[in-house]
């Protein structure tokens, strides 16, 4: 009797004869956009670096980048297979997170990005010391940054997760709402308006305004829109800063009402708007679409997304966080 030969397809023949270690230098050639980066971050030489590439090559049958002056450029066959060791890569990365929830021997560190002032916020709180009771070998680092870094940051794969603003939401970004915020426009003591509301702010048009140097684009589509903040009475980006530049009267500004009114400034500045007309922003714990993370930031992600299930849908609770 002669023996049953398996007969494979050309890609399951690919796929058993290939070597896997290719796409790990393929991936790292792509990400790092040169031949000298990925042959550092692997421990290897030059030499042994372009020689894979070219056995990768040879295998698919298609150049898959160009050698430039600048690094490397990919051929749309090379954006093809980036794409696909993307993906191999969160595969990977994926099952060792998974392995380490299942033996319940989670530990390292989850770093998030976060807009200043979240101490005051009772909810978020509350879900951080049901985290730490569930997983007392993950440690929380919190690194206090501008609101446009945080998404910078997140963009570029800095930090796994974020809490801040976002104007464009969705924008390849996955987000938990914790949080609806009250931006008010103040001024200080001494200013004609203390201790009253405006009908529209349309009549704070000439008023001095103290902004930020990156200011929010909320804030800026605001102004726009009734065309205020025009003459500019003083610049400072941090928060306090901001609140003390508004009380000795350099202008009037935004501020996140409930820092406001948790601060030693809450006597010191009064509230211009009513509350129908005042800016509302959504506070977000973010992370990147189609990213695979760490156990620990995957099990904060996971905490946080239960905790605050249903948030959409119900009254948000106020939230005393900063623009920074």
């Amino acid at each position: 009797m002669s023996k049953h030969r398996e007969v494979l397809e050309p890609s399951a023949i690919f796929a058993r004869n290939i070597d896997w270690n290719l796409f790990k230098v393929f991936y790292e050639i792509a990400r790092r956009g040169s031949i000298t980066s990925a042959a550092n971050a692997l421990n290897r030489t030059q030499p042994s670096i372009s020689a894979a590439l070219q056995r990768l090559e040879g295998y698919v049958g298609s150049p898959l980048c160009a050698r430039t002056s600048k690094g490397v450029l990919l051929t749309v066959h090379g954006e093809h297979l980036y794409s696909a060791c993307q993906h191999i890569y969160e595969v990977v990365q994926s099952t060792s997170r998974e392995a380490s929830i299942l033996r319940g021997d989670v530990s390292g560190v989850v770093t998030l990005r976060v807009i200043a002032s979240l101490y005051l916020q009772p909810r978020l709180t509350e879900m951080i010391e049901s985290f730490h009771a569930l997983y007392p070998r993950i440690e929380i680092k919190l690194d206090v940054a501008p609101w446009r870094q945080i998404l910078q940051s997140l963009q570029n794969g800095e930090v796994e997760l974020a809490i801040g603003f976002d104007p464009n939401p969705g924008d390849g970004r996955t987000h938990i709402l914790l949080s609806e915020q009250t931006q008010q426009l103040y001024c200080g003591p001494a200013h004609r308006l203390f201790g009253k509301r405006v009908a529209s702010p349309s009549e704070l048009r000439d008023e001095p305004f103290v902004i930020t140097h990156d200011e929010p684009t909320p804030y800026v589509e605001f102004r726009e829109k009734y065309g205020i903040g025009r003459p500019t009475g003083g610049y400072a980006d941090g928060l306090y800063e901001r609140m003390w530049l508004i009380e000795i009267g350099m202008g009037i500004g935004f501020l996140p009402q409930p820092v406001v009114e948790a601060s030693p400034f809450r006597d010191k500045l009064s509230p211009l708007l009513s509350e129908n007309v005042a800016l509302k922003w959504n506070v977000y714990l973010m992370a990147r679409s189609q990213s695979a993370r760490s156990a620990p930031a995957q099990l904060l992600f996971e905490t946080a997304e239960a905790y605050f299930a249903g948030s959409a849908a119900d009254e948000p609770h106020s939230v005393a966080t900063s623009v920074g």
